[in-house]
């Protein structure tokens, strides 16, 4: 079951600009910050209602394909195909950090389906996948979200139901 909920987690300023506003300071009359707590609170938000709606949104319990694949981020974008839902922000992060954990190693360019069974790699995503469907804070999100200004390119859109 999937809701027509539709999000935008991008910045509200994002306008792909690559204008950089600095304010300048004289060493004695303090800074107006109000607008970094705006920003917080606004990254807050949309971090709790990205949690939310991936709250709701079911893992399959039917799992029959044994999907073929190179690496992790290419088996997670099949199953985003396959099962038409989107993967935590978090899954994504951590399919790329284990790619990332092969290069130079002997096996980085071995196929990871001839190393990993499909059916235990799909099963390990859909796990971790419910652990950050499940139990992760919108707080630590946003933290995340801060740190990294691009983090709305592991955020994975909203599918459509068919």
């Amino acid at each position: 079951m999937q809701t027509s909920m539709t999000m935008d987690l991008r910045p509200s300023g994002d306008s792909g600009s690559s204008d950089v506003d600095a304010e300048i300071s004289d060493c004695y009359s303090p800074l107006d910050t109000s607008h970094v707590a705006d920003e917080e609170g606004s990254l807050l938000r949309r971090a709790e209602m990205y949690q939310e709606y991936m709250k709701q949104v079911p893992v399959p319990t039917s799992r029959g394909s044994l999907i073929p694949f190179t690496s992790w981020v290419g088996l997670g974008m099949s199953i985003k195909q396959l099962y038409r839902q989107p993967l935590h922000y978090l899954t994504n992060v951590l399919l790329q950090g284990w790619d990332q954990s092969r290069l130079d190693t002997d096996s980085e360019d071995q196929a990871l389906d001839s190393i990993i069974h499909p059916a235990k790699a799909e099963a390990t995503i859909w796990l971790v996948e419910e652990i950050h469907r499940v139990t992760s804070s919108p707080l630590h999100i946003a933290h995340l979200w801060s740190s990294d200004p691009i983090y709305h390119s592991c955020i994975d859109p909203i599918f459509p139901e068919q």
